[in-house]
């Protein structure tokens, strides 16, 4: 888990601080033109991978001192899937503000047109 928290805190510095946007998946130069703000989204993907190191990091320790026993090991484990898990979930419903829709066909401020005529 030591070798994830290293690596997690190095793309931290690489995408948060450097800005080297092209280690980000799913970021290429066919994706860029739908970002509008690339050092929010930058900034926004390095402290998920903070948060992600952080607690990479303290998963040992976690373990070592309170999962002495089978249940307590699991716990453990789940707990840090959970907060992978929940931390990846709401990155993901952030960087909606940082990009425009381009599933969708829409931008940002213009109303939708219901195709459909009754």
């Amino acid at each position: 888990m030591e070798g994830i928290a290293v690596l997690m805190f190095v793309f931290a510095y690489a995408i948060g601080i450097k800005r080297k946007m092209h280690l980000i998946a799913g970021y290429n130069e066919r994706t860029a033109q739908y970002v509008h703000d690339k050092p929010g989204l930058a900034r926004l993907i390095g402290r998920l991978c903070v948060l992600v190191g952080v607690a990479s990091a303290f998963m040992p320790l976690a373990t070592h001192l309170w999962g002495g026993k089978a249940t307590g090991m699991a716990t453990w484990i789940g707990a840090y899937g959970g907060f992978i898990v929940g931390v990846t979930a709401l990155t993901m419903l952030q960087v909606r503000e940082f990009t425009t829709g381009k599933t969708s066909g829409r931008h940002p401020g213009k109303p939708e047109i219901n195709e459909r005529e009754e």
